[in-house]
């Protein structure tokens, strides 16, 4: 079949989940079916990445994204009057709705495989395509979420505003696709309280388990590394909160314990939490030299929606992790069997602790997690369920 994969965001390089789960999906597709991709630019650099997508796709075309700052507080207050939420309009723009309309008819496409609710608002340029729509967040949950740990009573108002349009815009996409995407069974319940007439399968995220393999050697004795992609609100939370709650409960016992904060732009109040033992790398060229130094792992995420690559690669490198439930929402997690779960701070620090100090749980712990990879978040597992999706999709339309 013809597929033309739409994406807000290039999904090259692979710096964070988003693009993780849509490049190794795309890539799965391209082994199957003729592969269009159609994606928002960020910044012009951004097509020299074209050329490592090549491969996979028959074509690959740029829409620029323009948000200057005005614009960005125009959409804000637009999301505050209208019933339109402000990530709608702010990835809203005549030319995206007629590329896709014109690759649909020239290309005689069969299904558009849109991530991200941004893009999923296109469905009536979709025109003769079987529309999937793969939600990767329910966004009402994770504005709901922001609005609870915000200290700003506007933001925290603005974010709460925005709940009940995300609802009636997912709502509305669904209703128009003939399939739609979440990535866990907890997901699914949700998007059938909210939307009961969808067709929703659970295709979960998951990792390239070539990719990340285990190493040899020992770890660094005492270090905890978090990861994430810096600069996006809910992650600079998680690091914050473990640095200033967690930590200092921590050190109490191990005091030699060194922290590596592993991610690209990291933010001002990211980067002033360096010190002698808190390390901020921002960029790295490869993030499997961190995880595999670690002794411990941490997701301490207080806000945020579906599930975590960033746990799937710490797993299938058979390292040993401490998350929130929120961090491990999603995902078959047991706590003191493939992972420790907290959320309470002194818990959270106590099974750190406990973690760094036996080194035969930190074993047991990471063989279990792999073992839960391997067998249900391999990528090309993942896919077959993608594919069928696919076929039912195109069924369901010619149907119509």
């Amino acid at each position: 079949m013809r597929v033309l994969v739409l994406m807000p965001k290039l999904c090259w390089p692979l710096t964070g989940g988003a693009e993780i789960r849509n490049f190794n999906l795309l890539r799965e597709t391209a082994k199957q079916h003729e592969v269009h991709l159609l994606s928002f630019l960020n910044q012009s650099s951004d097509r020299d990445h074209f050329p490592s997508l090549m491969p996979y796709c028959k074509q690959v075309v740029g829409v620029d994204l323009s948000r200057p700052t005005w614009k960005k507080a125009f959409n804000a207050m637009r999301g505050v009057f209208s019933p339109t939420p402000f990530i709608l309009h702010e990835y809203r723009q005549r030319q995206m709705a007629s590329t896709l309309e014109q690759m649909v008819e020239q290309e005689k496409i069969d299904i558009v495989h849109a991530h991200f609710l941004h893009v999923g608002q296109y469905y009536a340029a979709t025109g003769r395509a079987a529309l999937v729509y793969d939600a990767h967040n329910l966004e009402h949950v994770l504005w709901q979420r922001f609005a609870g740990i915000q200290s700003n009573p506007l933001k925290a108002t603005f974010a709460r505003w925005q709940c009940g349009k995300l609802v009636a815009a997912q709502r509305a996409v669904a209703a128009h696709s003939e399939k739609v995407v979440v990535l866990s069974d907890s997901d699914h319940a949700e998007y059938l309280r909210i939307a009961p007439t969808a067709d929703v399968t659970t295709v979960p995220n998951g990792a390239d388990v070539e990719y990340f393999q285990p190493r040899n050697g020992a770890s660094e004795p005492n270090s905890i590394t978090y990861f994430g992609n810096f600069g996006w609100p809910p992650q600079d939370d998680g690091a914050i909160y473990f640095h200033d709650e967690i930590l200092p409960r921590v050190r109490a016992r191990v005091p030699d314990a060194k922290l590596y904060l592993v991610g690209k732009t990291p933010s001002e109040p990211i980067r002033r939490l360096a010190s002698e033992n808190v390390v901020v790398t921002g960029f790295v060229p490869d993030i499997r030299d961190y995880i595999a130094r670690s002794a411990v792992v941490v997701m301490p995420l207080r806000v945020g929606a579906g599930t975590k690559h960033r746990i799937f690669q710490s797993l299938a490198m058979r390292k040993a992790l401490v998350s929130t439930t929120v961090g491990a929402e999603g995902i078959a997690l047991k706590h003191g069997e493939n992972a420790m779960i907290a959320d309470d701070p002194q818990q959270f620090a106590d099974c750190t602790v406990r973690l760094l100090q036996d080194a035969k749980l930190r074993e047991r712990l990471g063989e279990n997690g792999r073992q839960l990879v391997l067998k249900h978040h391999d990528w090309r597992a993942i896919y077959r369920t993608l594919d069928d999706v696919f076929h039912e999709a195109v069924d369901k339309k010619r149907r119509a």
